[in-house]
């Protein structure tokens, strides 16, 4: 759909850009942007005259969508199964994508990656330079100060009225930390707090992210065994496993697969640790 004359036509105004402007966000199958595929894509693109057009499209990832991720954007493989494939998609996307700038909130790290690699796997590549993105998150982090005094500010609505000192500064940051726990109930589970330096925390298994966890068994995130039981595979399939103890895998995943495929063999059940 066209729209002219929207507000957003004030960022071309101010920008002054020389080519369109894509502003848009995606929901996926899940965090990893190697492996993970697009549920939904939203865009509102704005050209140099003002013009503007959107749209939200819904998209078939021939793959299982966790029940996890399903929580967190509310699209499953039934409500999804009857709409388009990306690659029925792909050359209107390409269409709208190609040859822009694009903008979002975390766009750099995440939606662009996943946008390029969709492409890539129908043959397609959507080509850009670090110049073409404007994304407000990287604005936020580099106009909003991050410092001590940033934080207690905003916290604790006070100001660091001279310099404090090492043991000044470690009085301020527990103020902080507190106010932040008063603030955020969240921070009153320390797995949370873990979340936030390792996001797939309690998630998945191992540093290398060959497994996660569902429901206390141990999953696999890859092959053509992906999102399938490791205690299923190794009753299946168990030379796949055994394939992978040959494999240049991590020491710390084959040490998951000897376990399993140990315990299939004694037929036991896996324990989580």
């Amino acid at each position: 759909m066209f729209i002219i004359g929207s507000k957003f036509s004030r960022i071309m105004e101010i920008l002054k850009l020389d080519k369109p402007l894509v502003i848009f966000d995606i929901e996926t199958t899940g965090p990893n942007i190697s492996i993970d595929k697009i549920v939904e894509i939203a865009y509102i693109k704005i050209w140099e005259n003002g013009k503007m057009k959107r749209d939200d499209i819904y998209i078939n990832p021939e793959v299982t969508i966790g029940k996890e991720v399903s929580a967190i954007h509310g699209l499953d493989n039934e409500n999804l199964k009857d709409r388009p494939t990306f690659q029925q998609k792909s050359q209107e996307l390409f269409d709208v994508f190609s040859n822009c700038f694009y903008g979002g909130f975390n766009i750099i790290n995440f939606d662009l990656p996943v946008l390029r690699r969709e492409f890539v796997r129908v043959g397609m590549d959507l080509e850009y330079s670090p110049s073409q993105i404007i994304d407000a998150k990287e604005i936020f982090k580099f106009l909003e100060p991050k410092n001590l005094s940033a934080a207690y500010s905003h916290y604790c609505h006070k100001e660091i009225k001279q310099k404090p000192g090492a043991m000044g500064d470690s009085e301020i940051a527990a103020d902080v930390l507190l106010a932040q726990m008063e603030k955020y109930q969240d921070l009153m589970n320390v797995d949370f707090i873990k979340r936030i330096y390792h996001p797939n925390y309690g998630t998945f298994k191992d540093n290398s992210q060959k497994f996660y966890w569902r429901k206390g068994e141990t999953y696999l995130s890859f092959s053509k065994y992906k999102d399938r039981p490791l205690s299923e595979v190794a009753k299946e399939d168990p030379s796949f496993l055994e394939w992978m103890l040959t494999a240049e895998f991590s020491n710390e995943a084959k040490d998951i697969i000897r376990m399993i495929l140990n315990n299939s063999k004694n037929n036991k059940k896996t324990i989580v640790m």
